[in-house]
């Protein structure tokens, strides 16, 4: 069974749905251009679904200026052999917990390069005020 993810699922994309072009003149020619990617998205705890990313290119010219040709409309297809693959998977338990020990381990460092520095800062300060700086 072949269905189609939710649009909010995918990739914000632009459509040809809507794009009227019977206003151009009439000895324009049209050329659409699209590459086809097939993909495929597996999401979590639901079935596989097999969908079609694409981008296309629009192009028209004048023909009226050539001698023997003809307005015409052309559809180029470029279908990719290669399949894009969306699979979620869940980050495990270990990996959450070694990044949370990761940020607090670093926020003691910060801390304690800081603190260190003020530290220092105000041992310089005071054995200034004394007169013991050498």
């Amino acid at each position: 069974m072949i269905r189609r993810p939710p649009r909010s699922t995918l990739f914000p994309y632009t459509t040809l749905f809507r794009s009227d072009k019977s206003t151009s003149g009439e000895s324009d020619t049209h050329e659409y251009v699209m590459k086809v990617v097939p993909t495929i998205y597996e999401p979590l705890g639901r079935g596989k679904m097999i969908s079609y990313q694409y981008t296309y290119a629009y192009r028209t010219y004048d023909t009226s200026h050539v001698y023997g040709r003809v307005p015409a409309i052309w559809f180029r297809y470029d279908l990719s052999p290669i399949t894009v693959r969306y699979h979620e998977k869940r980050q495990p338990l270990y990996s959450f917990l070694t990044t949370i020990c990761a940020i607090i381990g670093g926020a003691f460092t910060v801390a304690g390069i800081i603190d260190s520095s003020l530290f220092t800062a105000s041992e310089l300060f005071r054995k200034h005020e004394m007169g013991k700086l050498t």
